[in-house]
């Protein structure tokens, strides 16, 4: 009952934010939420990724650099939520001193890992390096996961690092999610991956949907040529009805709202109009940085400026920052469905909904 009211409220809440943020286009004072990239390197072949493929690929952030660009965030922000991008950001052999680190400036960490070379050793240092969160890429059963993976066992190991991670010898430990693409691969398996998550004890699951290949070229109406783009209507509707009961049966647990599995099978039957009309809130509320102290407020566009070089503040509220924020309002590809779109509202939200059930237990 208390997971139904909450998901009632926090629907009703993400669409008042949502209409409302859309209609002012609001650009927050500062960011709250900062994407930090600490390598481009992976130990997988995964087929819906090209990051693997990239040749050229951006230095690991090291140590010494990464403590340079904490501390100027800190005194611009005070306190944020800090994410570590990859690649599989455990490959970076400073990644556990950079999170300890900003665990010490109590900033609020956390990654997506493969989970691939988390075995009970590092486990244990990621548990006291500090580390908030963890989300593990699980997406499929083992047939599916290893399928699109592109290597044997990655089901094997990503499901033994959850247990790793939960089993090991530390007094402090992070959160545990799983998150998963949503393709032709799986899609008739996702309540599955569900009660997958529900066995693994995990803290609760999050579905993505398959967008066009990571670090490659786009293409226009890229889906049509996707071998893992999902073409039977009914059975896109007949899944994610399914997914829709299990968040009814479940609640937060899926981490998802109504409103964004909705989208999800809007995206899924038209993904044309989806990206006409859906707008994208990147830049709002958040910001990347990369291992030379660029900083975008997209992956996909230009910096706007070098921690390094400029005052943050002045970048965030500059002529640049605002000429790529218009780029982004009319730009028209898919992946407004990804989490760097949601900073704004989950801060929101989270701050409503622990007003309404303070005394709720």
């Amino acid at each position: 009952m208390q997971n139904e009211i909450k998901s009632y409220f926090k629907t009703i809440l993400e669409n008042y934010f949502n209409l409302l943020q859309q209609n002012k286009r609001a650009v927050s004072k500062k960011p709250t939420e900062v994407y930090l990239s600490v390598t481009e390197s992976c130990c997988l072949e995964c087929k819906m990724c090209n990051i693997w493929k990239i040749k050229e690929k951006q230095k690991p952030l090291d140590y010494k650099t990464a403590k340079k660009i904490i501390d100027i965030l800190v005194d611009w922000l005070g306190y944020f939520n800090l994410t570590f991008a990859g690649g599989e950001p455990f490959l970076n052999k400073d990644i556990l001193k950079i999170i300890k680190y900003a665990n010490q400036k109590n900033i609020k960490t956390s990654t997506n890992s493969n989970g691939y070379i988390i075995d009970k050793k590092l486990a244990e240092k990621i548990c006291k390096s500090g580390l908030s969160t963890i989300f593990f890429s699980i997406d499929g059963l083992e047939k599916e996961h290893d399928f699109i993976r592109g290597k044997k066992n990655t089901f094997k190991r990503v499901t033994q690092a959850i247990n790793n991670i939960k089993h090991a010898n530390s007094k402090i430990k992070p959160q545990v999610y799983i998150n998963t693409v949503i393709s032709k691969n799986n899609l008739g398996i996702i309540t599955k991956l569900v009660d997958l998550a529900k066995k693994l004890d995990v803290k609760g699951i999050n579905f993505q949907t398959l967008m066009p290949n990571f670090a490659s070229t786009y293409k226009n109406y890229w889906w049509k040529t996707n071998p893992f783009w999902p073409n039977n209507k009914t059975w896109i509707i007949k899944n994610i009805e399914g997914l829709i009961e299990y968040k009814n049966r479940y609640g937060s647990f899926i981490l998802n709202s109504y409103g964004n599995i909705k989208k999800i099978k809007s995206y899924f039957l038209n993904p044309q109009k989806f990206q006409q009309t859906e707008k994208c809130f990147v830049g709002l509320n958040n910001l990347m940085v990369d291992s030379y102290g660029n900083i975008k407020l997209c992956y996909e566009m230009p910096p706007i400026g070098n921690i390094f070089k400029n005052n943050p503040n002045q970048i965030w509220s500059g002529t640049g920052a605002n000429i790529i924020r218009e780029k982004i309002e009319k730009c028209k590809k898919p992946c407004k469905l990804l989490p760097c779109n949601f900073g704004y509202f989950q801060n929101v939200l989270k701050r409503k909904l622990k007003k309404l059930f303070i005394n709720l237990k």
